[in-house]
């Protein structure tokens, strides 16, 4: 008689959904509704060699369900950043617009003219 091939079939102890059969013994490996895990009790040596029953191999095979990866990313730059530039710029601006101002000439600003001195009269002696 063949042993029975390597795959997941009802589980003997009714512990669990499934459990693994390697192909010469059951393993700690379960399944129950699609999460496998392992079984922390050891089976009794005589039970975990007894092959599994004809017929109780699983349809498709347990797999876990899983939940999504969900990576969360931060896009550099944003609006944060949009308004730290902005404010940078004008901070620029405005400090070379006092510069140039501190800078200037010394001449007076005014559009009028100094009058010209009073001619000075000498009176002879």
């Amino acid at each position: 008689m063949t042993q029975p091939s390597k795959g997941w079939y009802t589980d003997p102890t009714s512990e669990y959904q499934y459990r693994y059969w390697n192909g010469t013994q059951w393993t700690n490996q379960v399944s129950s509704s699609g999460t496998t895990l392992n079984d922390p009790n050891a089976m009794d040596s005589s039970a975990a060699a007894t092959p599994p029953a004809p017929g109780s191999e699983a349809q498709s095979p347990p797999q876990d369900t899983v939940a999504p990866t969900v990576q969360v990313t931060q896009k550099s730059g944003g609006f944060g950043t949009v308004i730290a530039a902005i404010l940078a710029i004008v901070a620029v601006v405005v400090l070379i617009v006092v510069l140039v101002n501190l800078s200037g000439d010394d001449s007076p600003t005014s559009d009028t003219e100094v009058p010209a001195p009073a001619p000075v009269t000498t009176i002879a002696p």
